[in-house]
């Protein structure tokens, strides 16, 4: 299985990111406090980079842009955004004084979704139970030896925490019908897409005829399903080739091709590159 790709970029260039704000690592742990990205060169652009683990991340200030399975967000300071893993990600934008606090997690259920909580919503006593808590596990993490299961359980409280908070503001505001349908798909397929890649398979899952589901994607987010499914697809493949040393072959059996020259069709009909291709042009980029 490939590693959490952001993860790799922290620990495998520490002293490059010391200078950005406070950072922690430890293991398969990492804690970040009013860090500035945006003061370094950090993620490739149009590259997808994938989050295995889960991540806590609040906005101290400035405005990001990132696209999280295909869905584009911004960001601005006071947002709280949770992941649950298994998330692909590329950086859009970042303003010059983008700062943040994050942590990584190892989630207990990856069924749980994207948990966003805006500014603009968020009341002054919520804010404050939040910073209280990144503000505990920042100091129980510097203890020695480091106490796996105290941050464990700060981790665990904070979520709970936030899944409250995010039930109790969609609760004044749920999404209708059609709209939980398109974000039920998006999940499914960010799951899925790497060995699933046929419209019945959603339609089944979601309980609605294909045809109806052809229909209310396009619709609703102006891409069929199947650009839904292969745009997907294609990110996982460009993770795979900048972050592993498998070969063609290798990924097109991890990824349910039938055989290796089906994947470079299949790629270079969505990027006009051949993986090979794709590989170099990403090596010399991360090497310039």
């Amino acid at each position: 299985m490939l590693i959490d790709t952001i993860a790799l970029e922290l620990y495998s260039h520490t002293e490059q990111w010391k200078e950005q704000g406070h950072l922690f690592l430890h293991d398969d742990f990492f804690m970040l406090r009013e860090f500035g990205f945006a003061s370094r060169e950090f993620l490739v652009p149009s590259q997808p980079y994938l989050l295995r683990d889960g991540r806590v991340v609040l906005v101290r200030q400035g405005v990001a842009r990132y696209t999280f399975n295909l869905v584009e967000y911004e960001f601005v300071a006071g947002d709280l955004v949770v992941f649950f893993g298994d998330t692909l990600i590329e950086k859009r934008s970042l303003s010059p004084d983008f700062q943040l606090d994050a942590f990584s997690f190892h989630p207990s259920s990856r069924n749980e979704e994207l948990i966003i909580l805006h500014s603009s919503l968020m009341k002054d006593s919520t804010r404050t139970i939040i910073d209280q808590h990144l503000s505990l596990i920042w100091s129980l993490a510097q203890q020695q030896p480091f106490p796996d299961e105290n941050v464990r359980m700060q981790v665990e409280s904070l979520l709970h925490f936030v899944s409250l908070q995010q039930a109790e503001s969609t609760a004044t505001k749920p999404a209708s019908h059609q709209e939980e349908t398109l974000r039920r798909f998006i999940s499914l397929v960010s799951r899925h897409a790497s060995r699933e890649r046929t419209i019945p398979f959603y339609a089944d899952r979601l309980c609605i005829a294909p045809h109806y589901l052809s229909t209310l994607i396009k619709q609703l987010s102006g891409k069929t399903v199947m650009q839904w499914v292969n745009q997907t697809v294609v990110k996982e493949i460009k993770v795979w080739l900048a972050y592993s040393d498998e070969t063609a072959s290798q990924i097109a059996d991890r990824l349910n091709f039938p055989h290796p020259s089906s994947l470079t069709k299949f790629f270079k009909r969505e990027t006009g590159l051949t993986p090979t291709e794709y590989r170099q042009e990403i090596g010399a980029i991360k090497d310039a």
